[in-house]
Order: C-alpha cells, then structure tokens, then sequence
C-alpha cells in the first residue's frame, strides 16, 4: 500500500483525512492503524474536520468516526451530510473542468482568432489567446483571462481581464455582468474602489477613450 492512501491535510479548523477513492474499506482501516498508532501522542486530541476524497456509506463513516474517537481520542468536527456534499460539490468541478476546453481554435485569418470556451473558469485558472475569448459560462474571482483582442463573456465576469495584451486600444470587455477583479486593455488598468464591489444590473462593455478605461451598457454602444 502506499504511504499517501491517506493523506492529513491541515487547515485552521483542523485536521482533514483525504481517503482515495480506490481503496476498499478494510484498507482505509488498516491505514489508518499505521499511519496513527506509531504517534497516538501526537494525534490524540486532534481535531478532525471530516474526511474527503472517497465515498462512505453511513455505516462505515460511523465506523471510522467511532475508531477516531474511541480508540485514538481524537475530536471530529464533520458530519456525513457535509462529506455526501464535499464528494458531489468536487464531482461537479471534475466535470466542469473537463468541459473547459477551447471549442473553436481559431477563424480564417489573425483577426479572426478566437478561444471559446464552454464552462466556469474557476479560481487559479488562466487562458490566453492570441485573438478573441469568449466564455460561454462565467469566471469566477482568481481566474484570469488573457487575450489579444477583445474578451466576451456570457455570463458573470468576476476575475481578471486583460485584452489588446500586444497593444491594441481598440479591443474591449464585455459580459452579461461585469463584476471583475481587475481590467486592463493594453497597458491601462483599472479596477473597482477598495473595499467595495462593483455590481453590474444590465450586460456592459470595457473599452479606452481618452487614455482611460470606460464602462458602458452594452446594448448602449450597438
């Protein structure tokens, strides 16, 4: 068996137990006896938030929590409710992440290169293109789009945008709501007012005049 079947992940809260998926139960069991017994010490009192990674019917999560609690006096924190959610909440990101993949590469010609993109671009992610993005979802805060030309999004745009990234003043960016982290075109930035979050009512376009970056409705610029 490996050393990381079972992993401790430590947050402020406390300890999580991240199981792999493919392990069977009488194996999760074991692991756990070596991977604690040895420093019973240590983890005795430790607080443990839940465990992640693996399905667990509810029987063998009382198991678990009983043997945590009895045998190895540590405090858990979790309930199955919260695991069943944090197992369907991280099934759903695998799956949206597998949609996220350029769906069209690119046109006929340099102006006409676009990225389009199916699905949320989460946190962490970036995309570039060297034309076009359009995102056929949302971005969310912490992911950050990059592009040549303009930058579509049909849906929230809550991260980062930078379009006209080799100079092009003309490019611009528009969502259905713009929310965004930050706005650059070109080398311009702007972004919204510290401690407060701009919220969009009506779908808006980014775009330079006057060497600044102006907001407008969209449907205002038709």
């Amino acid at each position: 068996m490996k050393d990381n079947a079972i992993v401790f992940k430590g947050t402020k809260e406390g300890l999580y137990i991240v199981l792999k998926e493919e392990m069977n139960f009488a194996d999760i069991i074991q692991q756990l006896e070596i991977k604690i017994k040895p420093s019973k010490s240590f983890f005795e009192g430790a607080k443990i938030v839940n465990f992640k990674g693996k399905s667990l019917s509810l029987k063998e999560y009382n198991e678990l929590v009983d043997i945590l609690q009895n045998q190895y006096g540590m405090q858990f924190l979790g309930d199955y409710e919260a695991l069943c959610s944090n197992i369907a909440a991280s099934k759903e990101e695998e799956k949206n992440q597998a949609k996220l993949e350029p769906v069209i590469k690119q046109g006929q010609g340099d102006e006409e290169k676009a990225v389009f993109i199916r699905g949320t671009i989460r946190s962490g992610q970036m995309i570039r293109s060297e034309g076009n993005i359009v995102v056929l979802g949302d971005v969310n805060p912490g992911a950050y789009l990059e592009a040549a030309g303009s930058i579509t999004v049909m849906g929230k745009m809550r991260g980062t945008g930078h379009a006209g990234t080799q100079g092009d003043y003309s490019a611009y960016i528009a969502a259905f709501r713009l929310e965004p982290m930050q706005l650059r075109i070109g080398d311009i930035v702007t972004r919204p007012p510290d401690g407060k979050q701009y919220k969009s009512k009506v779908p808006e376009m980014a775009f330079v005049k006057r060497g600044m970056i102006i907001v407008e409705p969209y449907l205002g610029k038709r």
